[in-house]
């Protein structure tokens, strides 16, 4: 990714992390993903006035939430009141199934095991996004870097973009969230009783993370198209997804 377009992509708005735009990026089918029209960050309980209007700049007409309930009442979304544009809650997890967890076991295989148990969830935010008058959204979760991470890949896999360029995308968050976030993650680690090198990947995302998520994407489903068809979104809603969210070149 060169220096001139992460430039684009990369925006620096006080109090919010890893805030990017996800345009840009040429599919496969001769298309690119369109700049302003889906944004990706981490969590947005800390903006101040001005923060919030900078954000409100980027044009913004939906803000979709994927944290779980505790987290939302932990650290309240500053856009859950507004009137300046719609909220959406739409928890990656399924509130009805709370005992539902794909984190116990091996982080490098994570993803592998939410895609086998997140996919009407997703297919829940792709209907978000298909609203009429949704975008430009955008979409976080806490750190915008796993939840927020694999929503993402799912998108652009189903808008054809190359698996490099998603793991790529991915990889990005290291850049983004910087050495704050991890000095912030190693003390919660350290008041929670943990040894840090036992639990340090959790907050990183390794490229091999998401070319393992993608590989079990194409063997299982064929790849993302299928991915979401198959957990309920219908042929005319993956066609205007793609519509919505890539131009021609």
């Amino acid at each position: 990714m060169s220096a001139v377009i992460e430039s684009q992509r990369v925006v620096a708005i006080k109090g919010i992390r890893n805030l990017r735009d996800v345009g840009g990026y040429p599919t496969t089918d001769g298309r690119v993903t369109r700049w302003r029209t889906v944004w990706r960050s981490g969590v947005l309980h800390g903006l101040d006035a001005a923060a919030q209007e900078a954000v409100l700049g980027l044009g913004l007409k939906t803000v979709i939430d994927l944290r779980d309930r505790l987290e939302l009442e932990y650290k309240p979304n500053v856009f859950g009141a507004s009137a300046a544009l719609s909220y959406r809650w739409v928890p990656f997890k399924d509130p009805a199934r709370p005992d539902d967890s794909v984190d116990d076991g091996d982080v490098t295989t994570v993803y592998q095991r939410a895609l086998a148990v997140r996919g009407k969830r997703m297919v829940a935010v792709v209907r978000e996004l298909v609203e009429p008058m949704a975008l430009p959204a955008l979409v976080h979760c806490a750190a915008g870097k796993d939840r927020t991470g694999l929503l993402v890949a799912v998108l652009l896999a189903a808008l054809r973009v190359p698996s490099k360029t998603i793991v790529d995308d991915y990889v990005l968050s290291r850049t983004c969230l910087g050495q704050e976030y991890l000095d912030e993650s190693r003390a919660l680690v350290a008041q929670r009783g943990r040894l840090w090198e036992e639990v340090a990947s959790m907050f990183d995302t390794p490229p091999v993370r998401m070319r393992l998520a993608l590989d079990y994407l194409e063997d299982r489903w064929r790849g993302a198209e299928r991915y979401l068809l198959d957990h309920g979104l219908a042929v005319h809603e993956l066609d205007a997804l793609r519509e919505a969210l890539t131009t021609s070149v």
